[in-house]
Parts: C-alpha cells; sequence; structure tokens
C-alpha cells in the first residue's frame, strides 16, 4: 500500500486509499467542490491530491503507533497531523453523504461515516483531537431525564377551551388546584377567620372579674336564682368563691327537692372524670369511695357484693338499678360504669369490659349460657348473650313449656329483653322445634330394633322461625337456630354423641353507662315507652357491629320486628304462652 521513493530518501510518500470516497486530509468530511460537480465520472480515488502534500503522514509515523490504534481507527495518524498543521477546509452547511456510480448521475444518500450512533469503532468514523473530546464529554455527562410530568411541561401549542374545561361537567380544571387539594389539611391551611371559643380553664392573664359579681347584693341574685333552674343556680354557685357565698346555700336547697333529682344527677355526673376513687351511687344520688378499686368482679344476684359502702346496699325499697341476663343472672349497672370509665378514661377508673364476660350453667335445668361484652368507637357497651339446650323431635305443647319458662318466675330462661311478652318472640322457638325430624309410634318394635340408627342431621328453618328479630321497643335483636352439637358426657363414638341444640343469641347496645336514664338503658328495662329501636339504630344491626369487630362473619339472616302488630300483651292475654 505504501511505495518509497528512490530519488528522493527522506522525502514523505502519500497514503492513499482506493474505493474511498472522501479526502484523507478533510476529516472524514466531504470536499463539496468535487461532490458538487456531476461532469466527474472517476471511480472514487484520490487522483487530485497533491502527492507532495506536507500534511500527509510518512511511514515512520504510520508504523509509529500500536496496531489495535489502526485497527479502531484508520484515521488516527491524519488526525494527529491534520488537527495541528492543516488549516480546515469550509464545509457546506449540508452534512449528508452522498453515494455515486459510474453509470448514474450523482445522488444523495444518507449518512455513512458520521453517524453519532456507531455501533463498533471498526466502521471507518473519522475523528480529530477536538472531535474525540466532544465524544467523551458527551458520553459521559447524559442528559438527565425530566422529572416534571407531562401536564406540568410548558405547553408546545395554544392552549384550547376544550381542555380547561372539563368536557362532561363543564367545571374548570385546575392542575394546581388538584395538586394542593391532596395535601390540605383543614386546621393548618386553611385562611378563613376562625371564632376564637373562650376556654374554661382560668386564664390568669385575664381581668378579675370577682368585684363586678360582687358589686350586687344577695337579695339581687337570688332574683336572679329565681328565673333560672337549679342545675344553672348549682353551676353559677361554683364558678368562685364570691357566688358559692351568695348561692351555695340556695343550689344544695334546690338539690333537696325530689322534683329537681335529674337536675342533681347531671349535675353531680359531670365530675366523673376527676374521681377515679369514687363511683357513683344512684339510689343515694352521691359519690361513694370504691372499698375494692381494681379488684371489683361480676357475681350471681343471690350473692352480696358490694362496691362500695352505701346506706341503701340492703333497701329493697330502694334497689339498685340493674337488667336481668338470664334466670338468676343480672347485670348491675355499676358494673357496665365501670367499664365504660375504664374504656374513657384509663383503667384506674374502673375495670375492662373483658373482665365481665362469664359462662355458667342454670341451676334448675340444663341451659347453658355465655356472656360477653365490647365498647364501640363511640362509647356504648354492647351485651351477647348466647343461651344452649339440648333439644329433640316431636315435642308436644306442655314439654315446650317446660323447656323454655323457668318454674320460678315463667320468664324464658334465655336472655331476654322486658318487651318479650309482645309481638311473635316465643312463637319463634316453638315453631324450629317444631322442624327436627322424629320417629312416630306406628313403626313397629322390629323394624326398629333392624333399622340403624342415624346421625341428626342439618335442620332448615322455615320464614317464619329462620329471620332474626328486632325488639321496636329496645335495641335489642334476638336470633333462634338449631344446630348440632358434640355432647361431650356421652362416652364413645355413637350417633347418640351429637345432638340438636336450640341456640338463642340475643344482642343488646347498653348505651354509654352513663346513667340508668339513658335512652337505651332504660328502654331495654321498660322505663322508656318513646324509644323506637328501628329509628335509632338505623340500617346497621347490633348484632353486625358485635361481630364485626372479633370475626370477619356477621349473621346473614334478615332482620324483622318481633312486634309487627303493636300488640302489647300482659300475664293474662297474648300469644306468648
Amino acid at each position: 500500500m505504501f511505495s518509497r521513493s528512490s530519488k528522493e530518501p527522506g522525502s514523505r510518500k502519500k497514503l492513499s486509499k482506493r474505493g474511498s470516497a472522501s479526502d484523507v486530509g478533510e476529516i472524514g468530511r466531504l470536499d463539496w467542490d468535487h461532490a458538487a460537480n456531476p461532469q466527474r465520472q472517476d471511480s472514487g480515488s484520490f487522483i487530485n491530491l497533491d502527492m507532495n502534500d506536507p500534511a500527509l503522514p510518512t511511514y515512520e509515523d504510520v508504523t509509529g503507533l500500536p496496531p489495535h490504534a489502526l485497527r479502531d481507527n484508520p484515521y488516527a495518524v491524519i488526525g494527529s497531523v491534520t488537527s495541528t498543521n492543516r488549516p480546515q477546509l469550509p464545509v457546506h452547511p449540508d452534512p449528508a453523504e452522498y453515494r455515486r456510480s459510474s453509470e448514474a448521475p450523482q445522488q444523495y444518500a444518507s449518512h455513512l461515516y458520521g453517524s453519532r450512533k456507531a455501533r463498533s469503532a471498526s466502521v471507518p468514523v473519522p475523528r480529530d483531537g477536538s472531535f474525540n473530546k466532544r465524544q467523551q464529554r458527551s458520553s459521559s455527562e447524559k442528559v438527565p431525564p425530566s422529572k416534571l410530568s407531562k401536564v406540568h411541561r410548558a405547553p408546545t401549542k395554544p392552549v384550547r377551551a376544550d381542555d380547561i374545561l372539563d368536557k362532561d361537567t363543564g367545571e374548570r380544571r385546575d392542575l394546581t388546584d388538584m395538586m394542593h387539594a391532596f395535601t390540605f389539611v383543614e386546621g393548618m391551611d386553611t385562611l378563613d377567620e376562625e371564632e376564637v371559643q373562650a376556654s374554661l380553664a382560668y386564664d390568669p392573664s385575664l381581668p378579675d372579674g370577682t368585684p363586678v359579681l360582687g358589686s350586687a347584693s344577695p337579695e339581687i341574685w337570688l332574683r336572679v336564682a329565681d328565673y333560672l333552674t337549679s342545675l344553672d343556680v348549682a353551676n353559677l354557685a361554683s364558678t368562685c368563691r364570691t357566688m358559692y357565698a351568695r348561692l351555695g346555700g340556695h343550689s344544695y336547697r334546690l338539690f333537696l327537692n325530689p322534683l329537681n333529682r335529674s337536675h342533681r344527677l347531671e349535675f353531680l355526673l359531670a365530675m366523673d372524670s376527676k374521681l377515679p376513687h369514687h363511683l357513683f351511687c344512684f339510689p343515694c344520688a352521691q359519690w361513694h369511695r370504691r372499698i375494692q378499686p381494681g379488684f371489683e368482679t361480676l357475681k350471681p344476684h343471690n350473692i352480696l357484693n358490694p362496691l362500695f359502702d352505701c346506706p341503701n346496699s340492703t333497701n329493697v325499697h330502694a334497689p339498685p338499678p340493674r337488667i336481668r341476663i338470664s334466670d338468676g343472672r343480672t347485670l348491675p349497672f355499676t358494673f357496665a360504669q365501670l367499664a365504660r370509665r375504664a374504656w374513657a378514661y384509663g383503667p384506674e377508673f374502673g375495670v375492662s369490659h373483658q373482665s365481665l364476660a362469664r359462662r355458667w350453667k342454670d341451676a334448675y335445668s340444663a341451659w347453658a349460657h355465655e356472656s360477653m361484652y365490647h365498647v364501640t368507637d363511640k362509647g356504648h357497651l354492647l351485651m351477647r348473650v348466647r343461651s344452649q339446650h339440648y333439644v329433640q323431635g316431636g315435642m308436644k305443647d306442655a314439654a315446650k313449656r317446660l323447656l323454655l319458662y323457668s318454674r320460678g318466675d315463667y320468664i324464658p330462661y334465655f336472655s331476654v329483653c322486658a318487651h318479650w311478652k309482645h309481638g311473635v318472640l316465643m312463637s319463634v322457638p316453638k315453631c324450629a322445634l317444631d322442624h327436627i325430624p322424629f320417629a312416630t309410634e306406628s313403626e313397629t318394635y322390629a323394624l326398629t330394633q333392624l333399622r340403624a340408627k342415624k346421625t341428626a342431621g342439618f335442620v332448615s328453618l322455615c320464614n317464619h322461625c329462620r329471620p332474626m328479630r328486632r325488639c321496636p321497643e329496645c335495641p335489642t335483636e334476638y336470633l333462634f337456630e338449631l344446630k348440632l352439637v358434640e355432647d361431650k358426657t356421652v362416652r364413645g363414638n355413637v350417633p347418640e354423641r351429637f345432638k340438636q341444640a336450640l341456640v338463642v343469641t340475643r344482642w343488646s347496645d347498653l348505651g354509654p353507662a352513663r346513667s340508668p336514664t339513658d335512652p337505651e338503658w332504660s328502654a331495654i328495662s321498660g322505663e322508656n315507652a318513646k324509644y323506637d329501636s328501628f329509628a335509632e339504630t338505623g340500617k346497621r344491626a347490633i348484632s353486625g357491629v358485635f361481630e364485626s369487630a372479633f370475626t370477619d362473619t356477621v349473621p346473614g339472616q334478615r332482620i324483622m320486628s318481633m312486634n309487627p302488630e303493636k300488640v302489647v300483651a300482659d300475664e293474662e292475654g297474648g300469644a306468648w304462652y
């Protein structure tokens, strides 16, 4: 490829490459004068180059480079020479390369040598030193991607009305307001002026109003108290010593009046959060100190279980408020109050509501009971009592009464509210017992002996006894079921080990447990005739609220009224018997 002249041993020789379309001295760029000449029909060799050009590399220059340098970049020697010794020729603004043949006129084509996306260094891409530096800098310094989304970038075209207004709703779409709405905090970001409410706590920075209150005579304040209720008079007398000296005795005399008993209870119950070691006694209408704080235990009603020293603890004419759970079991209001206080104010104010749960068996029957309690987010105490008894089919009416009613007071063995006689509640378990299959007496003794005994299976109920029943006069719901239960008292794997059991479940909302005059507690005890459970409870069932706190499943039966006909029954009339 290289030739050496015999005439001038030390002269430089040219380096030519046949078949190339570019001048080796032009840094890989085409000479526009040569490329734009349509009359030129040579084969593309370098016939117009100056053979005595001093800028061309010599043989020593080529052999002085390592082999891999020429392999990767055949024009490395040219770049080193032309970048320093040869001036740059003007280049046409259009950098497109061309391609031509000997039989056709000149034609322009795609880039051949100037592509920046060359995948291999073996492709002959002519470069000089400055080009190499620029390429290294561009490869190392990559443009970081844009962090803004498309909607926040600068618009490249004018915004139309359709882009600003929502075509469906016609509202103006403001992306800035939308993004601020995601992080809006009402208490910190609002700019609206809020009315500052005066705190009830003592503020020493405020001026003392005692001289203003004391400027009026006691007779004037007594005249003002005649237009106030006993609760307002007591609250006014407890503001400061000056008002207590003028109205303290008068408010005390007003609370002694039995007509103002409700105001007295409301005034004293306001101290509930400040007396952890006391418990309010409703028969006495005053606070008593607890004698066993934190160790109160729920016991049967026939066991004396005082929680504080009260002079009316054995007075049958002033009994403490309570509700009936089952035969021989009651729930005093003091335990409901302790459970609510512990949940609201802390464990030193009462006992946990889980400690009230019990399991027991009736002393005079085969009924088994289980009670459980739960405090909702609103502070209401919920109660669930589940009772069960083994039953069999073919029972007569007299046998059903002996199964359901207690012989002592003729109240059902299972847990019921005060309105259990009204409506169709007691007809539901009787209907469920009629669905249990049984063998008739017409079968002969031989067939009975030859036929193998079968284990009792699932029993389906009808539309009358399957739905859940809600009492319309108190927040209580009932559910009657027939379940196949294992009797562990039977030994051996015999069919008699699994029996049908009547399971009665009651859910009740005992209210906030603040006072026996609460709407829920007074309605369950039968003292609030104006309570409407369907209007107060709403669409969500009490059973659903209770069961969702412990399990993921709730009773799937529909809820129907226990007394759809608004029947009022008593001991002498009604269909409950």
